[in-house]
């Protein structure tokens, strides 16, 4: 029986996501200088940071190391820009909807990341820099997350990578793969109330359940029914 990757609640079948990012590197090793993207995609608290961080750990006991994530989550606007909204109370309270991130910035990565060659040997190493998502103080942090250009996979992880609605559908004619972590409502329900009170985002369970039941799992709902076809799908 294959090995399973096992992350907290979450089981894969290490070989299923293993192999897929061999063959990949397969195809990569055809047109060397071309790099391999992933879009992970997922609704709100389906695991897909766990899944994308524990597939690095497997990969790399494997003496893979040339795959890398980048997370979506440093796209949001900042509290800062969400407060110019047009309604800026609508914006907070709807604060991880598709319209609170800078998709155009997100993209603009993504494209970036395909056209630049992966560098071997003795040609200098280069990186883009992305952002990443501070919970402590709630906004991004620019520039923390560097992805060298010695990265011959990139798995690119977000709630909106595989969602049908522009501009997020350009993402899957850049990538080379699409995979779905999907998970039922009420254990998302749990999990979020569980991350925005230790986030600091509400202040009691109630109020923490609630966030979750009239923001994040309507925004999983639309996921769901705007999904780009999904390559493989990770059920949790």
């Amino acid at each position: 029986m294959a090995k399973d990757l096992v992350t907290g609640s979450l089981t894969v079948p290490t070989l299923d996501l293993v192999n897929r990012i061999e063959k990949l590197l397969e195809r990569q090793a055809s047109d060397p200088r071309q790099r391999m993207l992933v879009a992970l995609a997922g609704v709100p608290g389906s695991g897909k940071s766990t899944v994308s961080y524990a597939l690095l750990q497997e990969l790399a006991s494997r003496g893979i190391n040339d795959v890398a994530t980048v997370p979506m989550d440093g796209f949001h606007y900042t509290k800062k820009v969400l407060s110019t909204f047009e309604d800026p109370e609508k914006a907070f309270q709807r604060r991880g909807a598709p319209f609170t991130f800078d998709a155009d910035a997100f993209l603009s990565l993504i494209r970036t990341l395909k056209s630049m060659p992966v560098t071997t040997g003795e040609e200098p190493e280069q990186s883009v820099y992305a952002p990443s998502f501070d919970h402590a103080v709630q906004d991004p942090v620019e520039d923390d997350v560097a992805i060298s250009s010695r990265n011959r996979v990139v798995i690119v992880e977000g709630n909106y990578t595989l969602l049908n609605q522009k501009p997020w559908n350009e993402i899957t004619d850049i990538c080379d793969e699409r995979w779905f972590v999907d998970v039922p409502p009420d254990i998302v329900r749990d999990r979020l109330a569980a991350r925005h009170l230790a986030a600091g985002i509400e202040s009691s369970y109630e109020a923490a359940v609630q966030r979750a039941e009239t923001n994040d799992i309507p925004n999983g709902v639309m996921i769901r029914s705007l999904l780009i076809k999904p390559d493989v799908t990770i059920h949790n």
